[in-house]
């Protein structure tokens, strides 16, 4: 029963250091010390059951297993620097000249270390001469998933958001666009939210879609024009609002999250959440009505 309690209990440690990490229950110091424990507990079965053949072998198993995990899961030590993620504004652009469609981009700070919230922004803004506006509060989640994500972009290339958002936005474009070629050959933006902006300026270039009305745009599309969930919706949001706009066409996956910013920011700007380009189209063109007349 002893052997078997001792097999066991570096994997029982291992994962609940794992669960409790995962949760935020502890840091990434105290995880490894979790492993830490565990192997030298294999250490000890290893050298308890010495004069028996398989036990010990058993036990060396163990040792090798946790030691693999120990090194693959040590790279979140990396990470513990990393607090917050914060969110400045950037300029609207227009992809197409007077579309009226505009790429709502923001600029993502990580910041290391620094744990004084208020200190923090003060110290971003003061020194890049720009608004924040919204705070991400780095999480244990978020870090293990980056860990990762960075160690299989060792064994297989990384996605590339933005290189996906070209293929998507290549296979539901009828026709070529000299702006919107332009536009997917930058190689200083990050992400695919602009897929949705992109799309609607190449039909208004067209002469698909009529449009004379400024309208903020963000929102990924795949391949059969399904617009799809982006990220830092509530800086996208505020950042539509003090550039003028009056309406903003977002997701419908992110139609949950900008209804809370509606309630406590409340922004004076109309939301409007769409599933899908031809659903995005309707909607300028319903924006054009008292414009065009028609």
């Amino acid at each position: 029963m002893r052997r078997l309690f001792l097999m066991i209990l570096p994997f029982f440690l291992y994962i609940t250091g794992l669960l409790s990490y995962y949760f935020d229950n502890i840091n990434g110091y105290q995880f490894i010390i979790f492993i830490m424990v565990g192997l030298g507990i294999s250490i000890f079965g290893f050298f308890l059951y010495r004069n028996n053949k398989k036990l010990k072998a058993a036990f060396l198993g163990i040792f090798y297993i946790l030691a693999l995990l120990a090194m693959f899961e040590s790279r979140l030590i990396e990470y513990e620097k990393y607090t917050y993620f914060l969110v400045s504004y950037n300029e609207p652009f227009e992809i197409v000249e007077d579309s009226g469609i505009n790429v709502l981009a923001v600029e993502v700070i990580e910041a290391p270390y620094i744990t004084d919230l208020d200190y923090l922004i003060h110290s971003v803004e003061f020194s890049t001469n720009k608004e924040i506006l919204d705070v991400e509060v780095v999480t244990n989640k978020i870090r293990y998933r980056s860990k990762n994500e960075e160690l299989l972009s060792y064994v297989r290339p990384a996605e590339k958001h933005f290189e996906t958002m070209k293929e998507n936005v290549n296979a539901y474009l009828p026709e070529n666009s000299s702006a919107i070629n332009r536009f997917l050959e930058r190689e200083d933006i990050e992400g695919d939210s602009a897929g949705l902006a992109a799309v609607l300026s190449a039909l208004i270039e067209n002469g698909d879609v009529n449009n004379d009305v400024p309208i903020a745009v963000t929102g990924a599309i795949d391949s059969k024009g399904n617009v799809k969930e982006i990220g830092s919706i509530k800086a996208k949001i505020l950042i539509a609002e003090q550039s003028g706009f009056s309406h903003i066409l977002i997701p419908m996956e992110n139609e949950e999250e900008a209804k809370k910013v509606k309630i406590n920011e409340q922004p004076d700007i109309k939301i409007i959440a769409v599933t899908s380009i031809n659903d995005a189209v309707d909607y300028v063109k319903k924006l054009n009505e008292p414009v065009t007349g028609k």
